[in-house]
């Protein structure tokens, strides 16, 4: 698809909705580990709750490569530099492939005395062993699918890895009653079958993506001299992906450190969070579908160096996720316990996800802003910007605000949910107006090499 001329508002919702409804069944994987670790018990939970920081690392990877790959390919696709755009996408696979199984294996050896500083022990530390050490065998296959699915992305193709994410998700909750809790001569594997089917079902994700990105019109430009990596494109991969990659590591970072203060509240704190992570990422998943389309959108064009429709792309994506999130935002107000009641039969976990979740509504606006400058900055390959400000707001800042709401305002747990709200806030105010800098200085340049 052609991004540079046409309807805007029309283009990103053709993307956005695809896109959107993809990473709802993504992160209904999720809701369904859950739900069935609700039946195992609460440490079974909280097992899980406390692999999500580790399990965020791996995806941190997997996300940074697909954007950096996607952005660097749909500049080139914007320069009509098409052959280019094959070969970025093949180096970026080799560079991946290689860099994943170094990430799984690093996670599978640390995860053991990260559960341990978090204080997890007994039956809740091997929980949440069995789930993410499996998960780190299977790194290489969920990372790369991400950056084979970047080369349908940056053709504005976001159909596909919908389809392959809705199908992944029946396999995942068909097998994952199977494994974890048995059936017949199948002994019940508890956290452990839940990861197995996680693996299977990513498995097909995999070459789902892989078949139809073959299929796609850009492979036809393909070239085996192309898998012999270059430097080049090596350090051009690199220096787009690997910030990405660690915008979502401080993420991760931030989700350490949210969990290490959590769980010093005890087993249902920690399991209430988690829970309700998993309801907030549903509630903000149809505008974070806006946030592909809108990378797609700024790659392309900045290759066209059409700066003014990158702009109005900007507002119009800001103002369709706004408005889809008062919906959400009235959702976690009003229902957020009564969905936590879904996931745990615990009324001290309920109540605890339910205090957390009616902050997250209005969080959920903030997080509009920062996820939007966000994919402009690494659309104009400036994707270091994200990673500087994620820091602020996540890592250094939260410590401090935590310890003023817990602990000297006396708000106890309440009070890290709203140092988490000012955080953000604080994030997004700035990384806003360094995106309408960097962006007015770029256009101000591509207006005089023009002149």
């Amino acid at each position: 698809m052609d991004l540079t001329q046409g309807d805007i508002r029309r283009q990103l919702i053709g993307m956005a909705v695809p896109a959107g409804t993809g990473l709802l069944f993504y992160t209904l994987y999720n809701v369904v580990d859950t739900f069935y670790a609700g039946l195992i018990s609460t440490e079974a939970i909280a097992g899980l709750s406390i692999s999500y920081p580790l399990y965020f690392i791996l995806l941190a990877f997997a996300v940074g490569f697909g954007q950096g790959a996607t952005a660097l390919v749909s500049i080139a696709i914007g320069k009509k530099k098409l052959n280019e755009a094959m070969k970025i996408h093949i180096q970026a696979l080799l560079i991946t492939l290689l860099i994943s199984i170094a990430i799984g294996l690093t996670t599978y050896l640390i995860s053991k005395p990260v559960f341990l500083y978090f204080g997890a022990e007994g039956i809740f530390l091997n929980n949440g062993l069995k789930y993410i050490k499996v998960l780190s065998i299977g790194a290489p296959i969920f990372i790369v699918s991400f950056v084979v699915n970047s080369l349908l992305y940056a053709q504005g193709d976001t159909k596909k890895n919908r389809n392959a994410l809705i199908i992944s998700f029946f396999i995942n909750l068909i097998f994952s009653p199977f494994l974890s809790l048995g059936y017949g001569p199948v002994p019940a594997l508890g956290t452990l079958g839940i990861a197995l089917a996680t693996v299977i079902s990513q498995l097909f994700h995999f070459f789902y993506l892989s078949y139809y990105a073959i299929r796609s019109p850009l492979f036809k430009y393909f070239s085996y001299q192309y898998i012999r990596l270059e430097f080049k494109f090596v350090i051009r991969i690199l220096k787009q992906s690997i910030p990405s990659s660690l915008n979502m590591l401080m993420i991760a970072i931030g989700f350490f450190i949210m969990q290490k203060f959590v769980t010093s509240h005890g087993a249902s704190a920690s399991a209430a969070y988690g829970i309700a992570l998993r309801i907030e990422q549903i509630i903000l998943l149809p505008a974070i579908g806006f946030s592909s389309a809108l990378l797609s959108m700024v790659g392309q064009n900045f290759g066209s160096k059409n700066f003014d429709r990158i702009f109005e792309a900007f507002l119009i994506s800001l103002k369709l996720s706004l408005t889809i999130m008062i919906f959400g935002a009235i959702i976690l107000i009003f229902a957020g316990e009564s969905i936590a009641s879904f996931f745990s039969r615990d009324s001290e976990v309920i109540m605890i996800a339910g205090s957390y979740l009616f902050m997250a509504a209005f969080l959920a606006f903030i997080y509009q802003i920062i996820d939007r400058c966000d994919s402009v900055l690494s659309g104009l390959k400036k994707p270091s910007i994200n990673v500087f400000y994620t820091f602020i707001r996540l890592v250094f800042l939260p410590p401090f605000i935590i310890y003023l709401f817990s602990e000297t305002l006396e708000k106890g747990l309440v009070g890290i949910w709203w140092a988490i709200f000012f955080t953000n806030l604080f994030g997004s105010v700035f990384v806003y107006f360094h995106m309408r800098y960097l962006f007015k200085k770029k256009a101000s340049l591509a207006l005089n090499e023009l002149t």
